[in-house]
C-alpha cells in the first residue's frame, strides 16, 4: 500500500524531493510514495489474558523515538495466516504422530478467515502442504526424489517466511516446532533475520526437549524406559538464537516434551488466541526513507491498570532505501 502526497501537501512532510525540474512549474502535481508500516500489538494483563476495549486514541507509536500519527486502526479479529515449520530430527513414528495430531487438533479449530500451510523437513528432504498429514502420508512424500530442499532449520524458516509474505491476511505467524538445532543450512542466521524483518510476522517456537519433565502429566511416565532415547544435538546457542528471533518479532518460545500432543495443541491454541486478539496499528513514517533499521515503541495512555499490562510487538522495521522513493 502506498501513500500519495501532492505538491500542495509537501510542506507538511519532511520527505526530500529530488525530482528533476521540481519548482519550475508549481502547478504540476508531484507524488511521493512512502511505505505504510503496520504493527500488530498484543496487550496482555497480569494473568496473560488479552485485554479488549482499547481505543485508537489510547495507543501511541514511536518510530526512532519520533511520535507517529496512527493512520489505520483495527480491533476486530482479522484473519491470521500460520506458517508451520516442523523439524523432524530427531524423531520416531510415535513422536511424529504426537506432533501431527496436536497440530491437526489446532488447525481444525481455526476461524474461517484463518489459513495455514506446513513445511515438514528432516535430513532426507522436506514437503510443503496445506493440510496436516499423518505419519504414513508424510513418509511417502519424503521418499519422493523431488522433495529435497529445504532440509535444515534456517533454510526451512527462510522458505516459510517467503511463503507468508505472499499471503493476503494482515496478521502472519510463524509457528516453529523444533529442537532448535540447525544442520548446515545454506542460509545464515543473519540472512534469516533479514528476511523476517521485511514484514510484520510473529515467530513462536515450541522447543522440543527429550529430557523435559515439566508436562509429564500428559505422558505415561511409567513406560518411559521402554521408549528409545533419541538425543538432540541442539545446544544453548541454538536455543538462544531461535529465542532471540521470537522475542524481537513480538513472539515467544515454549518448552514441550517430544511426545506431548496435548501440550502442543494447548500452546498452539494459546498462540492463536493471542494473534486473534491483537490490535493492528499502521502509520506512514514522518521521516524520509533512509534504508536503515528503525526501532519501534508502542505505549498506552489513559488506560486503567496499564502499568501491569504486557505489550508484545515487533521491535522495528527495515525502511526502504531513498533510491526506492519514486516521483511520478
Amino acid at each position: 500500500m502506498k501513500h500519495l502526497v501532492t505538491a500542495l501537501m509537501v510542506c507538511f512532510s519532511p520527505l526530500v524531493l529530488a525530482a528533476s525540474g521540481f519548482g519550475q512549474n508549481a502547478d504540476v502535481p508531484v507524488r511521493i510514495e512512502t511505505e505504510l508500516v503496520s504493527v500488530n500489538v498484543a496487550v496482555l494483563d497480569g494473568g496473560g489474558k488479552p485485554v479488549a476495549g482499547i481505543s485508537q486514541a489510547q495507543f501511541e507509536i514511536y518510530d526512532n523515538d519520533v511520535k507517529q500519527e496512527i493512520e489505520n486502526f483495527w480491533t476486530a479479529s482479522a484473519g491470521v495466516t500460520y506458517g508451520i515449520v516442523y523439524d523432524m530430527h530427531p524423531t520416531t513414528e510415535q513422536r511424529t504422530n504426537a506432533v501431527l495430531n496436536g497440530l491437526r487438533e489446532f488447525t481444525q479449530g481455526l476461524a474461517p478467515a484463518d489459513g495455514f500451510f506446513i513445511i515438514v523437513f528432516n535430513e532426507r528432504g522436506s514437503v510443503s502442504l496445506d493440510v496436516i498429514p499423518d505419519s504414513e502420508q508424510l513418509a511417502r512424500h519424503l521418499e519422493r526424489p523431488d522433495k529435497r530442499e529445504p532440509r535444515s532449520l534456517y533454510d526451512a524458516l527462510f522458505v516459510a517466511a517467503q511463503k507468508l509474505q505472499q499471503r493476503k491476511n494482515l496478521k502472519k505467524t510463524l509457528l516453529v516446532i523444533t529442537d532448535a538445532a540447525d544442520h548446515n543450512s545454506r542460509r545464515t542466521f543473519n540472512e534469516l533475520r533479514g528476511e523476517l524483518r521485511k514484514f510484520d510476522v510473529h515467530v513462536y517456537a515450541i522447543m522440543l526437549d527429550e529430557t523435559l519433565n515439566a508436562f509429564s502429566g500428559y505422558i505415561d511416565v511409567t513406560r518411559q524406559s521402554e521408549k528409545p532415547l533419541i538425543l538432540s544435538d541442539a545446544g544453548p546457542t541454538d536455543r538462544a538464537a531461535l529465542s532471540s528471533i521470537a522475542l524481537k518479532t513480538g513472539g515467544a518460545t515454549f518448552p514441550s516434551s517430544l511426545e506431548d500432543q496435548k501440550n502442543i495443541s494447548r500452546i498452539s491454541k494459546q498462540i492463536a488466541t493471542e494473534m486473534q486478539n491483537q490490535y493492528t496499528l499502521s502509520f506512514y513514517p514522518s521521516m524520509p526513507p533512509d534504508g536503515k533499521w528503525h526501532l519501534l515503541r508502542v505505549g498506552l495512555r489513559g488506560v486503567t491498570g496499564s502499568k501491569k499490562f504486557v505489550l508484545t510487538y515487533r521491535n522495528g522495521y527495515q525502511a526502504p532505501s531513498a533510491k526506492k522513493a519514486s516521483l511520478e
